[in-house]
């Protein structure tokens, strides 16, 4: 009876440990299938910028003009609505898009500005109107109304073009030059 009960216990036990073997081989070749499935699978990368308002696409080195147009209404409106409360916050999202040539003379830039900002307690508010972009040069025209406010009073109203001028460096746009022609107007006659 003893040895009967034996061969019942280990027939049983060979049942179960050959179930086991089929459950982990099954398991090894779906990690296997899956592991190889995720290594040939080409990457994609999705740019999306804040605020989307039309398709565009990036392939390789080119970029299409909606994509330009709408990364330059972006940087526009970091440029320039500006207030004493959201001074570092915009000018530190710019200088993560600032190749590293410019990213010392725009921080130099910045800092004159946030003094002034400060200081006069002013806010400016910019409204894109017109944006002309050229996606061989990585340059794009945003043309609208500068708002300007001094201690929450409007003070005046002007219209303002910013130019800016990106490079590409395998990792998408990055800013390499920016300028505003109403500020440089006002700084030359200021001289």
């Amino acid at each position: 009876m003893r040895i009967e009960l034996q061969k019942q216990t280990v027939s049983k036990l060979l049942l179960e440990r050959n179930a086991w073997i089929r459950i982990a081989t099954l398991t090894a070749m779906s990690t296997l299938i899956l592991g190889v499935a995720v290594f040939r699978k080409n990457q994609k990368i999705i740019l999306v910028p804040p605020h989307i308002t039309k398709s565009f696409w990036v392939q390789g080195d080119e970029v299409s003009k909606e994509y330009l147009e709408e990364m330059g209404v972006y940087m526009a409106k970091l440029l320039l609505d500006l207030s004493p409360a959201n001074l570092a916050h915009n000018h530190s999202v710019l200088l993560r898009y600032t190749t590293p040539e410019a990213y010392g003379s725009l921080k130099t830039q910045f800092l004159k500005e946030e003094e002034t900002y400060r200081s006069l307690q002013l806010s400016t508010h910019f409204k894109p109107g017109t944006v002309t972009a050229n996606p061989t040069t990585f340059e794009v025209d945003v043309n609208g109304t500068l708002t300007s406010y001094v201690a929450g009073k409007e003070i005046k109203t002007t219209p303002e073009t910013v130019f800016l001028k990106f490079t590409d460096r395998g990792s998408g746009l990055l800013l390499e030059r920016a300028s505003g022609v109403a500020h440089e107007e006002e700084e030359k006659n200021e001289k």
